[in-house]
């Protein structure tokens, strides 16, 4: 089992996705296997900043709604082998965020 690192503040604008980013890409150097995860539903950014938004076929919700499975929606960064994103949806609200499909 792995560890689980929160970013998160009631506060926009504080660095949560350049933090996030910043940690990821710092322990997949170090060689951690690593997944970041955007749970900032209808604002994303972490894709952008990580520069993978091209490269989104399946998000979160697609995965918590049984659409697409985990794999599919992981996208792992062209310069560290150890990192993947998986990235959230810009279309969605948090609402379409269920505890089961979260679990």
């Amino acid at each position: 089992m792995g560890n689980v690192v929160v970013v998160t503040s009631g506060k926009g604008g504080v660095g949560k996705t350049t933090s996030t980013a910043a940690i990821g890409a710092a322990l997949a150097s170090l060689g951690q296997n690593v997944v970041v995860i955007d749970f900032d539903v209808g604002l994303r950014n972490l894709d952008l900043v990580m520069g993978a938004e091209r490269r989104v076929v399946y998000d979160l919700i697609n995965v918590v709604q049984g659409i697409a499975k985990l794999p599919q929606a992981l996208i792992r960064d062209k310069r560290i082998d150890t990192l993947s994103l998986l990235p959230t949806s810009q279309t969605h609200d948090k609402n379409a965020l269920t505890e089961k499909g979260v679990a």
